[in-house]
């Protein structure tokens, strides 16, 4: 009678050794996974298709936020300090608190790795929009069609308007995608920065440098227009900015980040195709808008629509324009017969009710321009972005 305790105690013995065996094996599985951390859920979605399983994925910013009125909190310094590589659009793009943060409280032995500097970034314009008529870059955008011919060194014309797309790792796409020549590929006549420390920053700190004492630029930026996103080839270099920076950090998952990526590229021009054709429905005089900050820069490049002018200048610090500047945009858009105001979700401008009453046009809201919703993923945030834009485009009068 005695005996069953004893067979009962060597069961709940053998059972915790069991549980502590297995414990120790997740854990150990999952300190082996390198410490991925990213400012914006955009960015999040690249990293995601690429690393998979084999990183832990930090996101700072939660969905629907906008990235440049982010307020960092002391939770986030740590979860910072975690972290073995730090991905960050850069640009001016994230608020200089956050910026600050992320450099003074990263490990040691964290890569921190700037997006936007790699990406071949356009130009904002002071004088806004009048210049981005021609797109005549070494880079090759100058299409009779609306669409960017990108002809590289080795040649690569596309007569459909489109980049091939010939990386290092032989992303050649046949559909005629940008062709990206360096590893890091990215030289500009337009007057782009040329990036000469090793990280491809140029500044004495290798960073950007944010002046606003609050952390908080509003809706200004640098020189150079941050929201590249609007160009999925650009977020293809993106991508395979963050393939080798994974592979430099675990090249023990070597090939599953390769093989995630030219899927994730291949995905990438894909979609690229879907949103010419969707734009290519809108009859070319129509193909002309207005929105709150200058945001679209990329598609305006990219696909041939123009974006005539914004509400709030690209290099103005805050949601504020003098009567000069509202007198400006309701001539523009008295010239251009515009007849439709898009409205930024994120950050609808205070003054965009008053010039479209003004003016007598309708109101458009429900674009996104800075970040992805509550589990949306990035083709399916350009996806409806640029169906919201053709829908009240293509009908015009």
């Amino acid at each position: 009678m005695r005996k069953r305790p004893i067979y009962k105690i060597g069961a709940l013995l053998l059972s915790v050794i069991l549980i502590a065996c297995g414990t120790g094996t997740t854990d150990e599985a999952t300190s082996d996974k390198i410490n991925v951390l990213v400012t914006t859920p955009m960015l999040g979605d690249f990293v995601n298709e690429i690393g998979g399983e084999n990183i832990n994925l930090t996101i700072l910013m939660p969905a629907e936020v906008d990235p440049h009125t982010y307020d960092p909190s002391p939770q986030d310094a740590s979860k910072i300090a975690d972290a073995d590589i730090v991905f960050y659009v850069g640009l001016k793009y994230e608020p200089s608190a956050l910026i600050k943060l992320v450099e003074n409280t990263s490990n040691e032995a964290a890569v921190l790795v700037e997006v936007g500097e790699e990406i071949n970034p356009i130009e904002f314009s002071e004088e806004g929009h009048k210049g981005h008529d021609d797109h005549d870059d070494e880079d090759g955008h100058d299409d009779e069609e609306g669409h960017d011919d990108h002809d590289d060194e080795d040649g690569h014309d596309d007569e459909e308007g489109h980049d091939d797309h010939d990386d290092e790792d032989g992303h050649d796409d046949e559909e005629g995608h940008d062709d990206h020549d360096d590893e890091d590929g990215h030289d500009d006549e337009e007057g782009h920065d040329d990036h000469d420390d090793e990280d491809g920053h140029d500044d004495e700190e290798g960073h950007d440098d944010h002046d606003d004492e609050d952390g908080h630029e509003g809706h200004g930026h640098g020189s150079e227009d941050p929201h590249f996103w609007f160009d999925p080839l650009r977020v293809a270099i993106a991508a395979e900015l963050m393939i080798n920076k994974l592979i430099e950090l675990d090249p023990s998952n070597s090939e599953a980040y390769k093989t995630a990526g030219e899927a994730y590229i291949s995905e990438l021009n894909e979609l690229d195709s879907t949103v010419s054709a969707l734009i290519e429905t809108v009859p070319s005089k129509n193909r002309k808008l207005i929105t709150t900050h200058e945001s679209l820069g990329y598609l305006e490049a990219r696909y041939g629509v123009e974006v005539l002018t914004t509400i709030i200048p690209s290099l103005t610090s805050a949601d504020e324009i003098s009567p000069a500047q509202l007198v400006d945009v309701l001539d523009v858009i008295e010239d251009n017969d515009v007849k439709v105001l898009f409205i930024e979700s994120e950050a609808p401008s205070v003054y965009a009710e008053t010039i479209a009453a003004e003016a007598n046009i309708r109101t458009v809201t429900g674009l996104w321009v800075e970040t992805l919703r509550e589990n949306q993923s990035y083709s399916d945030w350009l996806t409806e972005n640029v169906e919201l834009i053709v829908e009240n485009l293509v009908d015009l009068p």
